[in-house]
Formats: C-alpha cells, sequence, structure tokens
C-alpha cells in the first residue's frame, strides 16, 4: 500500500490555435482583445494526482491524500478521481480548491497562474493514524507549493516525516521549483531540507527544483 499525499489541484490550460506564433506576450495580452480559442485542456494535478494516479494505474494499490475546498474545482478534482476509482480526498468547507491556469502560448514559454487554495492549510493532522495501516511506503510533493510544510523552518515537514519513519514507514519526497522571489523562495531551504532528509528514504529533485 502507497500514501500518495500533499498537493492537489486542477490545471486549466487554454489551447491556441496550433497555427498561431507570438513573439511576445504583449502581442497576445492587449486590454480588449478577444482571442479565438480552442477547447480548453482540463485536468488534476500536483503530486497526489501525478504520482498517485500513475502508480494506481500501474497496478499499485495507492491511497490518494489531499484536501480541496467544498466549491466546484473540487467537485471537478473529485469526480476526476473518481473516474479512475480514487478517492477520499478531504474536502474543507473554509478553502478555496487550488488551481493552475496555464498559458501555453506558441513560440513562448509556458506561465502558471497558480492559486494554492486548501494545499496551504494541510497538514500532518489530515492524516489519520488508521489511514497508515499497512503502508509501505509515503510519497509526498510539492511542499515549496504548500504553506504550512515550509512555514516555521518546515516544523510540519519534518513531523510528518519523523512519524512515518516511527511507524516504519518508507518515505518519498518530490519537490517543485518555485520564484526565488516569492515567500517560499525566501525560507531557509537548507535548513529545511537537512532537517527532514535524515527522515527520507527517496529524494530526487531536478536540476531546476534543486
Amino acid at each position: 500500500k502507497i500514501i500518495a499525499a500533499g498537493h492537489i489541484c486542477i490545471d486549466i490550460t487554454p489551447v491556441f490555435p496550433s497555427e498561431t506564433r507570438y513573439g511576445s506576450i504583449g502581442d497576445l495580452l492587449e486590454p480588449g482583445k478577444l482571442i479565438h480559442m480552442e477547447p480548453a485542456d482540463v485536468h488534476t494535478g500536483g503530486s497526489v494526482a501525478n504520482t498517485g494516479l500513475a502508480l494506481k494505474i500501474l497496478g499499485a494499490a495507492v491511497q490518494l491524500m489531499g484536501k480541496v475546498g467544498d466549491d466546484a474545482f473540487g467537485s471537478m478534482i473529485c469526480d476526476i478521481l473518481a473516474g479512475y476509482g480514487a478517492a477520499g480526498l478531504i474536502v474543507d468547507s473554509q478553502s478555496s480548491s487550488s488551481y493552475s491556469v496555464v498559458l501555453a502560448i506558441p513560440g513562448i514559454d509556458r506561465i502558471f497562474l497558480h492559486n494554492p487554495g486548501a494545499n496551504d492549510t494541510f497538514s500532518s493532522a489530515d492524516i489519520p493514524d488508521e489511514a497508515l495501516k499497512d503502508a509501505v511506503l509515503f510519497h509526498f510533493g510539492y511542499p515549496p507549493l504548500m504553506k504550512r510544510m515550509y512555514e516555521d523552518g518546515g516544523r510540519e515537514l519534518v513531523a510528518m516525516f519523523r512519524r512515518m519513519k516511527a511507524l516504519g514507514i518508507a518515505t518519498s519526497l518530490d519537490l517543485a521549483a518555485v520564484d526565488p522571489n516569492s515567500a517560499a523562495g525566501r525560507v531557509d531551504w537548507e535548513t529545511i531540507l537537512a532537517n527532514v532528509l535524515p527522515y527520507t528514504d527517496f529524494f530526487v529533485p531536478s536540476f531546476e527544483e534543486l
């Protein structure tokens, strides 16, 4: 049994006509301009959906653990997961669901408009002890996009991983690249990683994430 926990969101990608090319953002984003688009690509994103559903499709016994709001985006996320036979997300009426609008403009690198939503409130307390019964691997991502995980020197993240190791569960940590000028980018990640990696069995960040 594998636990896939952490960040989950809905990704909305407006699809630009394939024959269209733009030299700069300024050529596209002009006040009052109407741009004809193709149907949008809408799917789940975040570590819980990306890794969790991939493992499930490959035949692993997976339990997904994430948090969404009691809103339209949250319902969409739960419906998509239900289509894979996956359920169990926490629905928090006090939070909004996380979403990303992905601007994949032909000829220009992607731009992400992201609302972390309920991911910012996710904590170790959202993982009940009974859910960890018989688990052999705990995979968690992405702490740089989850406020509770990086604030206070990453105390919540470290406590969660220490808890898993105390239960004899192998741990895997997945990162995400962040803007160095954002709140997450300004925290002391060297100290956070120094504290959490002793309780981490698998840590394979990309070059960009490091």
